[in-house]
């Protein structure tokens, strides 16, 4: 099992069918810290858990709006934030969102098992 948080080279990729992207709030309000790590824990016990190989990668709730993340999640983002509520962190699995806000761990396991039984990633940086 691998779990790697910071990505450097861009062909290990290929070597994992699972891809984990926890958007971060903490860049632009420090005190979603506690909550980002928290993320980043059940996200560890889920990749433990599963026995599912994947790379996570952290992104800053800037490189997000900046494009790095797919418009439908920074849509739904902007709307919980117009709401009042902060849908940060928000956890992507190939692409595909899984929680905005500190995920469960059931639902986290769920993610990694079924992205892990399909076929390729989305792109990361999708802005579909």
């Amino acid at each position: 099992m691998r779990i790697n948080f910071l990505r450097k080279d861009p062909r290990e990729d290929s070597k994992v069918g699972v891809g984990v992207v926890i958007i971060s709030g903490s860049c632009c309000i420090p005190g979603m810290k506690p909550f980002d790590e928290q993320a980043q824990r059940i996200v560890q016990q889920a990749i433990t858990e599963t026995g599912v190989e994947a790379v996570v990668k952290v992104m800053p709730a800037t490189t997000a709006m900046a494009g790095g993340a797919p418009k439908v999640v920074m849509a739904k983002l902007i709307g919980e934030f117009q709401a009042g509520k902060l849908g940060v962190p928000a956890i992507l699995v190939n692409g595909k969102p899984v929680s905005y806000g500190v995920p469960r761990l059931e639902e986290m396991n769920n993610a990694l098992i079924e992205a892990s039984t399909t076929s390729q990633p989305e792109e990361e940086n999708s802005n579909e």
